[in-house]
């Protein structure tokens, strides 16, 4: 068999440029631009996964608390304008919340900001589950096809 060194040099470039193309889409995917602000987000790193989720989880919590307040409905939605802006200067650092809402206290605009935040999580996350399911499915056919191979060597010979 010969291998042809200008198909393999040719195969190599196409493939740099490929990965070059993913990297570079991975990049776009990690910027989310609200109220004409961009913000860096990478769901699939670990550090900022231990900032983000629990500020997260926090602030879901501090939206429901919100929501059953007793009292006057402006005094719930600046409870939840708080809580939420208090989500986007932990995940994202101080002054963050300034940059996005520019003093606005509309309750919508604060909700909308987490809508797109939370679309792009899950986003990112069915992207990995694609990718981790289609991984695992292809181990689980070689292990069964290893398996299947053992199964056969060892069955006596029947002649």
């Amino acid at each position: 068999m010969t291998v042809d060194v200008q198909d393999s040099a040719g195969y190599h470039h196409g493939l740099a440029l490929f990965l070059y193309a993913v990297v570079i889409e991975r990049m776009k995917k990690m910027n989310i631009e609200i109220n004409g602000v961009t913000l860096q987000a990478d769901f699939m790193d670990a550090d900022f996964m231990e900032v983000f989720e629990p500020a997260i989880y926090t602030m879901r919590e501090g939206i429901n608390a919100s929501k059953t307040m007793q009292g006057m409905v402006a005094a719930k939605y600046k409870a939840m304008n708080q809580t939420i802006e208090t989500f986007f200067d932990t995940a994202f650092g101080e002054g963050t919340a300034d940059s996005i809402f520019q003093g606005s206290k509309n309750v919508m605009v604060h909700l909308e900001a987490v809508a797109k935040i939370e679309e792009v999580q899950r986003a990112e996350k069915k992207q990995f589950n694609d990718f981790s399911n289609k991984y695992t499915q292809r181990q689980n056919s070689f292990q069964s096809m290893q398996g299947h191979q053992k199964k056969q060597k060892n069955q006596p010979n029947r002649t």
